[in-house]
């Protein structure tokens, strides 16, 4: 494969060659686009819009009193409202949560020595810290992964671990929709820079793609095709 770069700003993928070696064919490749950290259509844009002005309507009040410090936005909303606001955005059937991850890291038993003098035990607590990383996906692809934090001190281990493991999905969850707004002030920055050369939403594109519109070159021996790099000559010359 061969790629030619551009002195222009812009980066093009119009030369690009694609290859096999012997035995497969390019065609039997299927083209799979990941919108993670992207908006894939026109709708995710307005709708984690519609999303952020809910989340800053309900979060005015709370930042403007006196009450509350200056605290990650993540604990000062309830998960159970997040959840509310994105049901209202994107539609009950327009998003889901995948579960990536959710592990026990730390176990940490305490005991507190009971001055009691009737009795001679100790009373034994356990504090256990979780991890979890979940995936959110909207309808038209575009999805986000965090990773949430749970600890909880009980005098059940058991329990311990299903609740700890319970709020760091709950943190996890929080994260990856508060996360939506990072993901939008991307994208306008990008477009500002002209980042993007398969246009906004790629998806359309690859949709109408065919075969042919692959640059295809069979290949006979059975050695990869080495990949490389040539740059245009400019009018300043070579350093």
């Amino acid at each position: 494969m061969t790629v030619h770069a551009k002195s222009s700003a812009s980066i093009s993928y119009d030369s690009t060659v694609y290859g096999t070696t012997a035995g497969l064919d390019i065609k039997d490749f299927q083209t799979i686009e990941d919108w993670n950290g992207r908006p894939a259509s026109a709708w995710s844009v307005q709708r984690i819009g519609l999303l952020q002005s809910k989340i800053e309507r309900y979060t005015y009040n709370i930042y403007h009193s006196n009450r509350y410090g200056k605290h990650n936005l993540s604990k000062l909303i309830a998960g159970h409202v997040l959840i509310q606001f994105a049901n209202e955005t994107f539609g009950y059937d327009g998003w889901q949560m995948d579960v990536i991850d959710v592990e026990a890291r730390e176990c940490q038993p305490i005991t507190a020595v009971n001055d009691d003098d009737n009795t001679d035990t100790d009373d034994v607590k356990y504090t256990v810290v979780a991890e979890a990383q979940v995936k959110i996906t909207l309808k038209d692809g575009t999805n986000t992964q965090c990773g949430g934090l749970g600890r909880i001190t009980l005098p059940s281990k058991g329990e311990c671990y299903n609740r700890s493991k319970k709020e760091a999905v709950g943190d996890a969850l929080k994260k990856a929709l508060l996360s939506f707004e990072k993901i939008i002030l991307d994208y306008e920055t990008k477009i500002t820079n002209n980042y993007y050369v398969d246009g906004l939403y790629g998806s359309k594109k690859i949709k109408k793609e065919t075969n042919n519109s692959f640059n295809l070159k069979p290949i006979s021996n059975s050695k990869p095709t080495p990949i490389k790099l040539e740059d245009t000559k400019t009018s300043t010359g070579n350093k």
